[in-house]
């Protein structure tokens, strides 16, 4: 890579002419320009993927801007080349962002359900199983429609039962 050809990309010559003016690289092979460009390309879309990550988290609606990027860079750096982003970076954007108030309490309290036919948790059965007519004599009735019934549960014959092997 003595060097760079006219007919290359413009970032494809930018490398070129990165590595051509580093005074410890004599000459590369031809694939090393292919790997730092398609290096180059995966770094910026990652950077650019997280910043439209932190973007959303912040609620703007995926517009980026360049805390989202510093954060993005830095949190890259720190996974892939093992630094980490620094905690007073941290700090100041945890203080900026709890220094907006938080919203209202609303006056009612608890959890909000909807109304009581379309719960799940609505009562959707009778414990009298046949309600009379209003005007009858509800008791007498109900006494007679529901009766409780001793059944013995079936004996068992204990040598058969007793298998235990």
């Amino acid at each position: 890579m003595s060097r760079p050809a006219d007919n290359l990309p413009s970032t494809a010559r930018a490398i070129a002419l990165i590595l051509s003016s580093a005074p410890s690289v004599q000459d590369a092979q031809p694939g090393v320009l292919h790997q730092l460009l398609e290096f180059a390309h995966r770094y910026t879309t990652q950077v650019l993927t997280d910043a439209s990550v932190y973007a959303d988290h912040a609620n703007r609606g995926g517009k980026i801007e360049l805390d989202d990027i510093t954060l993005a860079v830095q949190a890259r750096v720190g996974w892939e080349f093992g630094g980490r982003v620094p905690k007073e970076y941290i700090l100041s954007l945890a203080a900026e962002v709890n220094a907006a108030p938080l919203p209202a309490v609303p006056e009612v309290f608890g959890v909000r359900l909807p109304p009581a036919p379309d719960c799940l948790t609505n009562v959707d059965f009778d414990l009298i199983p046949n309600k009379p007519p209003p005007g009858e004599d509800e008791e007498s009735d109900a006494m007679e429609e529901v009766s409780t019934t001793l059944v013995e549960p079936p004996k068992r014959n204990l040598v058969e039962d007793d298998d235990y092997d």
